[in-house]
Formats: structure tokens, sequence, C-alpha cells
């Protein structure tokens, strides 16, 4: 049985609808991979300040990023045919990083707090942002709420600083905007958790 080389209209449609399939597929590939690659740098952004230490080999080079600065770098070189290593040093001059942009569950949280006026555990604000996110339609359920809340907590305080930690006795902590904070960095008693 002999086939023909030459495409006929439905072999195209056909071609045509299996590309198009592939491309959908990979843009949702895409997407998912972009998603999951923020959700593990928040993750190691957590990680790594619960540590209070960073391991070199793990910080992406845009992450080191504090101003203006200079930063030595030492590089050890691998033994070639016996000879000792070698060290080089080398300076790399430090760019100043955009800021993460603002999601709108941060919006959420940012007015939430402004709305209550004053300092709030982490509860009260799951539980104001919960009421607009299900006005917004797109509250999902409660867990995974919570999980993006303290992303976008983690966010707020430690790499915008559009929020700062507040101690409680209790478990957790609570949240309030730098405005609430005199010049010697104490939270206005007004402003403070109740």
């Amino acid at each position: 049985m002999k086939f023909s080389n030459k495409l006929n209209e439905f072999d195209i449609l056909d071609l045509l609808n299996e590309y198009h399939s592939e491309l959908r597929k990979l843009k949702y590939k895409t997407e998912y991979v972009k998603k999951k690659v923020s959700e593990l740098e928040e993750h190691y952004e957590t990680v790594k300040l619960k540590k209070g230490r960073v391991r070199p080999e793990y910080q992406p080079a845009e992450e080191a990023v504090a101003g203006d600065q200079t930063q030595t770098l030492v590089v050890a070189e691998k033994k070639k045919r016996g000879r000792p290593a070698k060290q080089k040093v080398e300076k790399t001059e430090l760019k100043k990083r955009k800021p993460y942009p603002l999601s709108i569950y941060d919006n959420m949280i940012l007015s939430s707090l402004e709305e209550a006026g004053k300092a709030q555990l982490s509860k009260s604000i799951i539980e104001a942002v919960k009421v607009k996110a299900t006005d917004a339609g797109i509250f999902e359920n409660d867990d995974k709420l919570r999980s993006k809340i303290n992303q976008c907590l983690v966010k707020l305080t430690n790499k915008r600083q559009d929020l700062k930690k507040v101690n409680y006795k209790g478990k957790g902590y609570g949240y309030a905007l730098p405005v609430w904070y005199d010049d010697r960095g104490k939270l206005i008693k007004e402003f403070g958790l109740k």
C-alpha cells in the first residue's frame, strides 16, 4: 500500500489542532513552573531567615542585593595536573533590585490593616482577607488562603518592608504598618495590639 506525501485538507486541520493543543499545554506548563519557582523562592527566603545564615551556593545572584555596594567573592579552582588549587578574587557590583510587585492579596492585607487602624495578628488578617477574597470571588478554601496570606506576609515584611512584625505574648506575630512607628523604631501605643 502506497501512502501519499501530500497533506490533504483534513490532515492539515488535524495537525493544526494538534499543534494548537501542544501550544496550550506548553503555556500551561510554563505558568505552572513559574508559579512553583516563585513559591520555592519564597519558601527559601523563609527558611533562610529562620536559620539566620545563607549558604552561598543556594543564593541566586540577584538575591544578594542591598543597595549600591560591592562584594568580594572567592572562587576556588579545581586542581589541574597535580598543581595546587588557585584562588581567584573577583569584585562584583551589586545592582539595586526592583521590589516585588504587590499582588491582589498583598493589597487586601494592607487595606485590612489600614481599615483596622492598628496592628493585627495574622489570624485577624486572614479573617479580614477571607471576607475580601469572598467578595472578589477569588476565595477557594481556608488552607489555600492561609498559605497564600503567610507567603504574602513574608514578602511584605522581609522583602519589601511594607509591614513590620510586632512581638506578641501568644503564638505568632502581629503586623503593623511602618508609619505606625516613632523615630526610635517603637510602635506608637495607639496602634499597638490589644
